[in-house]
């Protein structure tokens, strides 16, 4: 027997008689953080807006998901319109930001991914319908001051190639059980960032900080076969600083599987790892 609500409906009947304009509706859009690793350097997409809101601005790539489309395919859909970029990636969801004010037009929530590929699988990236250029920009946080309550920090994204310089101040502060992130663009810049996008990419630098050894996100800038060597490069660009190679190479080894080959680097014949892939189950069931 088909269930009933208090008024004695039927699911049919229910929908049949729901009002969909009862609520005002938002719009709902995905944007991602794409990061690759290039010459020791970690590297974010950006796409410059060349219509309002926010013309002239950079921002992160993403658009509009359509009605009919679930959250994950719209972000494929731009990842590959943007980079021709589809199966090749890896992608998660990082968070969503909803503030009522953040986009002049009307109510936008949107979705942001975090995602991250190898710089070997960037073929080409293209500027969408309502962006006017794109630009790999070297990221860097520096942190200057923290407390164990608030860490204040300077983040970087700088297009080298195109003489673009946009410098943020970041507060981190914790309040309960989030933290709230407050910015200032620096006169130093040449350039800005559209809307909230300080505050996604400031977040997603942390979650890969964060996770990058502990759990082996940071091999998804790197080839799935490469040496210690270039793992410890783009280690050390997502922390924006050196380590020491020994220490390093002691504890990476148990993430890693020996391929068994070798490549030929500065002259000099050297082994190949490659990502263990069962540790992340293992490691859960620690």
């Amino acid at each position: 027997m088909e269930e009933r609500n208090e008024r004695g409906e039927t699911l049919q009947e229910f929908l049949d008689q729901y009002d969909e304009n009862r609520y005002r509706r938002g719009s709902n859009t995905v944007d991602m953080i794409l990061f690759t690793e290039l010459n020791g350097k970690l590297k974010v997409l950006l796409v410059k807006r060349k219509d309002h809101p926010f013309i002239h601005d950079w921002a992160m790539p993403g658009g509009f998901v359509n009605f009919d489309e679930d959250l994950d395919t719209a972000v494929k859909r731009e990842l590959e319109e943007e980079t021709n970029l589809s199966d090749s990636t890896y992608f998660r969801q990082l968070y969503t930001f909803g503030n009522a004010d953040r986009d002049p037009r009307t109510r936008v929530i949107t979705t942001v991914y975090l995602s991250m590929t190898s710089s070997e699988n960037i073929k080409r990236t293209s500027a969408g319908d309502d962006a006017m250029d794109t630009g790999w920009f070297t990221v860097q946080k520096v942190t200057s001051s923290t407390d164990g309550h608030q860490r204040n920090s300077i983040l970087m994204l700088d297009d080298e190639a195109k003489d673009i310089h946009i410098c943020y101040e970041i507060i981190d502060r914790a309040k309960d059980n989030y933290v709230q992130t407050r910015s200032k663009l620096l006169e130093s810049s040449n350039a800005k960032l559209a809307a909230d996008h300080i505050k996604a990419i400031n977040m997603a630098i942390d979650v890969v900080r964060n996770r990058a050894a502990s759990t082996g996100i940071m091999f998804n800038l790197l080839p799935k076969e490469c040496t210690l060597r270039h793992i410890q490069k783009v280690y050390e660009a997502i922390v924006n600083h050196p380590v020491d190679t020994a220490n390093f190479r002691r504890d990476i080894k148990k993430m890693l599987v020996p391929t068994g080959k070798t490549t030929l680097v500065n002259g000099r014949r050297v082994s190949t790892y490659t990502f263990n892939p069962l540790l992340p189950f293992i490691k859960e069931t620690l």
